[in-house]
Formats: C-alpha cells, sequence, structure tokens
C-alpha cells in the first residue's frame, strides 16, 4: 500500500505534541518526499527542527516553503523564527515584518518582529511592534511583558507600570501580570508597592519562587530585613538548588550582621555554582567582619582566579589585607586592578594609601595625583596629596594641596589642621597661628586645634598664651597625653619644675607607657632634687624603650646626685654594650669608676670618651682628675661632690 502524505502529516503533528521531535521529523520527511510542495508538511518539519536546537537546518527547509508559497503569513512567521534562534535578528525582522505585512492581525508576527528590533537595540520601533501586537490582540501576555521591558530600558517605567496594571485589570488573578506589575513598581523605588504585588501574586500562586525572591527584595530595600530573610526562606524551599537564592539569602544574613550564617549560606551556593565569582567576594566580606583576614583573603584571591577581570574582589582584597598590615600586598592588589581598570579614581587612590602606609610617600603622592587628573575637585584626594607630600618634607607644595582641599571643602578639620600644622612645618608660625584660630571659630571645642594652636604661639616665644591653649586643650580632653606633655615641656622650659613635674605625672597616669611622659617627668624630678623618684621613673621609661637616650642621661645624673656610683657603672655599661661608640657612656663610666678608687680603669674610660669624641672639654677634666687620684695614690677631695654636674 502507497503511504498517504495526508496520514504521514497527521502522524507528525501526533508525534510532535508528545514531544517526540525525532520521529516526527522522519514521519515529515517521508511525507515530503511523497509530496515536495506540501507546505503543511514543510512548516511542521520546520518547527520539529526548531525544537531539537538545529535553526539552520530549519531555515533551509522554511526558505523553501517561503518559495512555494510567498503568501504564507505562517511561513515567513516560521522562517523569521528560525533566523532569530541563529542570531540574524536583522533577516528575522524582515521575516516577521513581511508576515505582519501579508496578515496585519497575526499577533505572534508582531511580537516576533519587536523581538528581533530589540536585539538589534532598536527599542523605539520594537514598542511600536509589540503595540500592534496588543492593539490586534490586547491580552497577549508576551506582548505586554515586552512591552513593559522596552519602556523600562527607555527609562519610562511610569508608562510600564500603568501598561502592567492595565493588564492587572484584565486578568487579575494572573500571577504573571502581578509579578510584571511588581518589577514595575520595583524599578521605581516604589518597594511597599512592590512587596504588595508580590505578596499579591503569591496569594494566587503560593509555590512561585520568583514572587518570593521578589517579596524578599522589596523588603530588604526597605530594611525588613527578618521578613526578607522569611521571603527568601520560602524561595529556597521551593527551589533548593539554587545558588543564586543562596546567595542573595547571604547578602541579607550579612546586613543583619548574622556573619556565620552569612557564611553558611554563601557556601551553599559556592557548592551549588562553584564557577560564580560573587560568591566567592560576598564569602570574603562575611568572613572579613568576622575577623578571618586569611580565609578572606583567600576567597578574593578565589574570585580573582575565576574570573580575573571582577574588580570589585581586587578592592576586597586590598581592604582585607589593609586589616591586616599587610601594606605590600595590598599595593600590589591595587596595582593589578589599575593595570585592567587604569582610569578609575579610587583605585589610584586606594594604591596611594597602600604606598603612604609602606612608607613610599613619593610614590603615594603619585598615585593621588593621578587620582585628581581624573577627579579634580576630590577635596579628599587633595588633602590626602597634601598629607603624602608633607611627609616627605615638601611641605610648600603640600600647602597648596590642603590648600584646595579646604576651598573644595571648607568644614573639612583635617584639611585645616593638616594645613596649620605644615605652615608651622614651614616655620610660618603666624600664619598657623591664624590657620589654628580660623578652624577653631568652625569647630571651637577641638582639643587638638587648641593644642595646635598652643604649639604655633610657643613658637612665637609668647609662653602664657600657649599654656593658656594647652591647658584649654586639657579641660577639653583631659586624658589628651600629647597636651599634657607640651604643657610639661614649656613649663619646664621657664623652670616651673612643680607644675612641670604636675603636667608630666598626669600624663604618666593616662598613659603609663609613655616614654615620652615617663622620660620628662624623670627630668623634672631631678630638676627637683628628688633623685630616687628620678631614678625609678627613668628606668621605667628605659625599659619600655631601651634606646630612650634622653632617660639614660637623666638615669646617669640621678645615680651620680645620690652616690650611687656602683649603680651609675652598670648603667653606662650598658649603654656601652649596645652603643660602642657612645662617648659619655664612657665619661659617666670613668666618673663611676673614679669614685670607686678605680683611677687606672677611670683613666681608660676617659680616654675612650676623649678619642670618640675629642671637642668635650668636661672629658679631659675628667681625665686629668683620674690622672691626678691615680698619681696621688688617692681621690681628690673634689671627687666627692654629688652635684649632677660635678663630672
Amino acid at each position: 500500500m502507497t503511504p498517504d502524505p495526508g496520514g504521514l502529516r497527521a502522524r507528525a503533528q501526533r508525534w510532535a505534541s508528545r514531544g517526540r521531535y525525532g520521529e516526527a521529523e522522519a514521519a515529515y520527511r517521508e511525507a515530503l518526499r511523497l509530496a515536495p510542495d506540501d507546505v503543511p508538511a514543510r512548516l511542521g518539519l520546520g518547527l520539529c527542527l526548531r525544537r531539537q536546537r538545529r535553526p539552520a537546518d530549519a531555515v533551509a527547509v522554511l526558505r523553501e516553503a517561503v518559495r512555494l508559497q510567498p503568501g504564507s503569513a505562517s511561513a515567513h512567521a516560521e522562517l523569521g523564527g528560525a533566523f532569530f534562534e541563529q542570531g540574524e535578528y536583522a533577516a528575522a525582522a524582515g521575516a516577521f515584518r513581511e508576515a505582519t505585512r501579508l496578515r496585519p492581525d497575526f499577533a505572534r508576527a508582531h511580537v516576533g518582529l519587536g523581538l528581533a528590533l530589540v536585539r538589534q537595540g532598536d527599542l523605539a520601533r520594537a514598542e511600536a511592534a509589540f503595540r500592534d501586537a496588543l492593539r490586534v490582540k490586547p491580552d497577549d501576555h508576551v506582548a505586554r511583558v515586552n512591552l513593559g521591558t522596552v519602556l523600562r530600558r527607555q527609562r519610562r517605567p511610569a508608562e510600564a507600570e500603568a501598561l502592567h496594571r492595565e493588564a492587572v485589570q484584565r486578568a487579575p488573578s494572573l500571577p504573571a501580570a502581578q509579578l510584571d506589575l511588581a518589577a514595575a513598581l520595583f524599578e521605581q523605588g516604589k518597594f511597599p508597592e512592590a512587596a504588595a504585588a508580590y505578596s499579591e501574586a503569591l496569594r494566587i500562586r503560593p509555590d512561585d519562587a520568583k514572587a518570593h525572591l521578589g517579596l524578599g527584595l522589596s523588603l530588604e530595600r526597605q530594611r525588613l530585613l527578618d521578613g526578607a530573610l522569611a521571603a527568601y526562606g520560602a524561595a529556597i524551599r521551593l527551589r533548593p538548588d539554587d545558588a543564586a537564592l543562596r546567595q542573595r539569602l547571604g547578602l541579607a544574613l550579612r546586613r543583619r550582621r548574622r556573619y556565620a550564617d552569612a557564611a553558611a549560606a554563601l557556601r551553599e551556593a559556592i557548592r551549588l555554582n562553584p564557577g560564580d565569582p560573587r560568591s566567592h567576594h560576598y564569602l570574603g566580606v562575611v568572613l572579613d567582619r568576622q575577623g578571618q583576614g586569611d580565609d578572606a583573603a583567600a576567597a578574593y584571591r578565589t574570585a580573582i582566579r575565576i574570573r580575573p577581570a571582577y574588580l570589585p574582589a581586587y578592592i576586597g582584597l586590598a581592604v582585607t589585607l589593609r586589616r591586616q598590615g599587610r601594606w605590600a600586598e595590598e599595593a600590589a592588589a591595587y596595582a593589578e586592578a589599575l593595570a585592567m581598570r587604569p582610569n578609575d579614581a579610587d583605585l589610584c587612590a586606594g594604591c596611594g594609601l597602600a604606598l603612604g602606609a609602606l612608607g613610599d610617600y613619593a610614590g603615594a603622592a603619585a598615585a593621588f595625583q593621578r587620582a585628581l587628573a581624573l577627579r579634580r575637585d576630590d577635596a579628599d584626594l587633595h588633602y590626602e596629596l597634601g598629607v603624602a607630600l608633607g611627609r616627605q618634607g615638601k611641605h610648600a607644595e603640600a600647602e597648596v594641596a590642603l590648600r584646595e582641599a579646604v576651598r573644595l571643602r571648607p568644614d573639612s578639620l583635617k584639611a585645616r589642621a593638616n594645613l596649620a600644622l605644615g605652615l608651622g612645618r614651614q616655620g610660618r608660625h603666624a600664619d598657623a597661628e591664624a590657620a589654628y584660630r580660623e578652624a577653631l571659630r568652625l569647630w571651637p571645642g577641638h582639643p587638638a586645634l587648641h593644642r595646635g594652636l598652643g604649639v604655633s604661639l610657643y613658637w612665637q616665644g609668647r609662653a602664657a598664651e600657649a599654656e593658656a591653649a594647652f591647658r584649654e586643650a586639657i579641660q577639653l580632653k583631659p586624658d589628651y597625653v600629647r597636651a599634657h606633655c607640651d604643657l610639661g615641656e614649656l613649663l619646664a622650659e621657664r623652670h616651673r619644675w612643680a607644675d612641670a613635674e604636675a603636667a608630666y605625672h598626669a600624663a604618666v597616669r593616662i598613659k603609663p607607657d609613655s616614654v615620652r611622659a615617663q622620660t620628662a617627668l624623670g627630668g623634672a624630678l631631678l630638676a627637683l632634687a628628688r633623685y630616687a623618684e628620678a631614678e625609678d621613673v627613668c628606668r621605667e621609661a628605659i625599659r619600655l624603650n631601651a634606646d630612650e637616650a634622653r632617660a639614660h642621661h637623666t638615669l646617669w645624673d640621678a645615680l651620680e646626685a645620690q652616690g650611687k656610683f656602683r649603680e651609675l657603672a652598670a648603667a653606662a655599661r650598658v649603654v656601652i654594650a649596645t652603643t660602642p661608640d657612645h662617648a659619655d657612656a664612657y665619661a659617666r663610666l670613668g666618673r663611676a669608676l673614679l669614685a670607686e678608687d678605680r683611677g687606672e680603669a677611670a683613666i681608660v674610660a676617659y680616654e675612650t670618651a676623649i678619642r670618640l669624641n675629642p671637642n668635650v672639654a668636661r672629658f679631659r677634666e675628667g681625665l686629668a682628675r683620674a690622672r691626678e687620684a691615680a698619681g696621688a695614690g688617692g681621690t681628690p677631695r673634689a671627687r666627692v661632690a654629688t652635684r649632677p654636674d660635678a663630672v
């Protein structure tokens, strides 16, 4: 029996309706072998080939259908679909346009034309095509959704909202209409209304994971984090293998500062989709918040390895390394990022900060200058440049940068304070005073500004005013150690030793490990002839910092004043052990040995002091006394004096 082409076509349609496209294809081909001009069979075969993702084969079949029946709108539309799937959007638009010409009420062809035009970036004509589809078929959901998308892409979200509200009115029980409306509301920042629309979609269809996600996002934007977490959890229960949902949950948990839970959610996202650099990056952020710097850095590096051009991971890595004090690695991270995006002012600034932390102030200044070339009116960049130049001793250039920072941001405390400091470092103390006073008009209660004013007045020889400024700083901030020390130094220079001692004592009480305060207190106690106390304080200063030269000298004076020559010899030898070329230490050793009737050893010590520094007269005077003592077989009467300057 000869097969019937019509029967073969009917069989192919049955196979296709069941998704058995290979068998349907075979039946269609057999029908076409028997009836090559059967256009419906060609259209059916073309559709089967498209379903099997063979658009090139479909194009060949459908071209022939169009040749056989050029007036068939369906043939042109099917050919347009095949072209679209091949990525030949211009050809697809041409085929769809011909289909709509042949049949103006062909809604599906209008939609296809709109989609092809969107892919070509022709949003205005795409909008017209979708509107034509809706004019023909007002309930066409695909046309309405895509028209809304085109309107939003043209930054016309209010029109998109109106469109979707009309769809909701037409089909209030259609979840997709509620979802489209919610999306339009969300894009406009109408988060409460968007949440309401998502909730309505969930009322209609409670198991819609997309609606749960949208609800969570809308609530999160309103900072209703508990509700957002619940919505994300519901979405995950519906789609447990969705890595994007786990990632979103992790971000919300991070905002809630539930860092351990956030890390667990992000690790699950990574397990489900290990190739997404964002999950690794977000995990790095969370681990950094937990103080797990090394693990955070490893997570950022993984993100970079997955996608070397993923800039946020470089920035996160740099920030983590900065927290760990790993300045060189931080600078390297910024350098890698800048290699990809050389014209990013923020990256230049970050690199500058890292180089400054390394002490490479010239490199830091160059980085800030590069950033300023990109963002000229950034007050913070001018400030950082000023600091970097000042650290190099380029105070005049620093002044220019800091004045520009102040011009751009007159209320910048740090810029004004550093400008005044830089003027002082240039020896322009009157200008520094004026700058501090101008800053104090803006921040009259700022203790550091009063202290800076005191320093500028001190250098102008206006001691009483400087003292008043230091005392004002202390009144505003009683635990201001530097102000206490500055006040003590001023008082000591005026020989107001009791007041100086009180100022230094206050500093030591506040900060017992302040070497400067301990050493200065020792000097004040020495001047007050409280030698034992001076000795104790200086020993503590030396314990804190064995290289504090002034503390050693004051200790020597205190020991000598007490006649504790054995201890003086030991103290001198401590310095000689670490600094063999310390001439004064040898002279002090000679003084101690002479006092212990060890004249020959004293002579050797003084001779060493003179060899190391022949220009100090008291070293020669000491040597003369030692020789006199050694020659007379005894100790001259002058040796028993216990004044600090008796050497």
